[in-house]
């Protein structure tokens, strides 16, 4: 997670590093994968961790840790130490919602440009990847996809990232994670019980 963080950041050694909003977010997103990892009863390494998981909760783990908000708790000013005042915080948790559906159809997007080029594309026919692209964004976006869009060219996760044909778990394991971090919620969250 260190260098998770150390890549999006400019670190020296005179200065501190501040981390954004979202990349705390994906710092809890990393700690969930870790956790499968770390807590693993399996001897077996190919089927230990995220290995030999179901597509369908392999991202559970991590989705479920991004619910958990304790900006409260770790967000303080770093000279006064003063807490973040609650006006913010509760415009923070607004923002967290802000063009939600926008973000779903992006995902949308990528889910299903990856089902369409793992299992209809055919390499050398008369469609090109980015045609499939332009065809998916037409139903996914709400402004049309940019001549120059290179999107493709960096979806890492679908080429070479080992998510081909299962890039829809993102999605998916944010529904689980919901339902399952729902749970929590009804039990009370600052319960110790729970």
């Amino acid at each position: 997670m260190n260098l998770l963080c150390a890549q999006r950041l400019r670190i020296s050694v005179t200065h501190l590093a501040f981390l954004a909003k979202s990349l705390v977010e994906t710092v809890f997103h990393e700690f969930g994968n870790a956790l499968q990892h770390m807590l693993t009863k399996q001897d077996e390494g190919l089927v230990a961790g995220i290995r030999g998981i179901e597509w369908d909760v392999v991202e559970l783990p991590s989705q479920f840790m991004e619910n958990w908000d304790t900006l409260m708790s770790i967000a303080k000013h770093y000279e006064t130490g003063e807490t973040l005042p609650e006006e913010i915080y509760q415009k923070l948790l607004a923002a967290r919602t802000f063009r939600a559906g926008t973000l779903s159809l992006r995902q949308l997007k990528f889910t299903t440009v990856d089902l369409e080029l793992h299992s209809k594309y055919v390499p050398g026919g008369s469609k090109s990847i980015y045609d499939v692209e332009r065809r998916v964004s037409e139903k996914t976006q709400v402004l049309p996809l940019l001549e120059e869009d290179m999107f493709l060219y960096g979806f890492s996760h679908i080429f070479a990232g080992g998510y081909a044909v299962g890039y829809y778990s993102y999605k998916w394991a944010e529904v689980l994670s919901a339902d399952a971090f729902s749970a929590f919620e009804d039990a009370g969250l600052n319960d110790d019980k729970v």
